[in-house]
């Protein structure tokens, strides 16, 4: 992916997408994509469901926020918003800031539309608690992740299979779910890819769901052996 870059806008591109991120310029704006929001300001851990429409000039708007639309959602900051698939966004971290901005940029073929959050953190615990036999690997590596749901009183229950709902969700800093550097079997393990070619090292986030129950977790891959912290 590559980017653009002036005064008021940031264009990402990845192959023949471009979705336009636009900062405060007025009568500078051509989206053609409604995105809404039942609200635009998440606290860490809280997920909300987009709705993407396309504005025709005339006709009643077209439901666009399936994936199987053709529908893709990007974002400029996945280390702390995570767009998944389906349009549902959830706010994972503000970087140790009091308050964060984030954008979900929406597109589909030439189309494309934008929205803004605000980002706020939060005492409580994800609901979904995931860890790593170790989080900082060499590329070519594996690690096995393990999801527990936490339950009344003391009590867990495992989720880490893919057959009890669970599903994974890798980005590697690409604004968008990707595959290419670590891959998640359906048994949790993390497999990290075999070259980091011209980068010497990724970080990236596993975001984790079942059900309405969210998790994450960061893995840092390189050419070299890291030490556990």
């Amino acid at each position: 992916m590559t980017y653009l870059k002036d005064s008021c806008a940031t264009i990402f591109r990845t192959g023949l997408i471009a979705v336009l991120f636009v900062s405060g310029c007025i009568g500078e704006d051509e989206t053609d994509l409604r995105v809404a929001a039942p609200r635009t300001t998440l606290h860490v851990g809280e997920t909300i469901q987009l709705e993407v429409s396309e504005k025709p000039p005339d006709g009643s708007p077209r439901d666009l926020t399936s994936a199987d639309s053709g529908t893709i959602y990007y974002t400029t900051a996945e280390s702390r918003l995570i767009p998944e698939p389906d349009g549902r966004v959830t706010c994972i971290g503000t970087d140790g800031k009091e308050q964060e901005s984030a954008v979900i940029g929406v597109g589909n073929g030439p189309h494309h539309g934008h929205i803004r959050f605000e980002l706020l953190p939060s005492s409580a615990k994800p609901l979904l608690e995931v860890s790593a036999g170790k989080t900082r690997l060499r590329a070519g590596e594996t690690t096995q992740l393990r999801v527990f749901a936490s339950q009344p009183g003391s009590a867990r229950t495992e989720l880490t299979a893919a057959s009890t709902g669970t599903r994974y969700l890798t980005f590697p800093g690409h604004g968008r779910a990707d595959p290419s550097v670590v891959r998640i079997s359906d048994s949790g393990l993390a497999s990290t890819v075999s070259s980091l070619g011209r980068y010497n090292h990724r970080t990236v986030i596993v975001f984790v769901r079942n059900g309405e129950s969210t998790g994450w977790i960061e893995l840092k891959v390189g050419r070299v052996t890291f030490k556990e912290s």
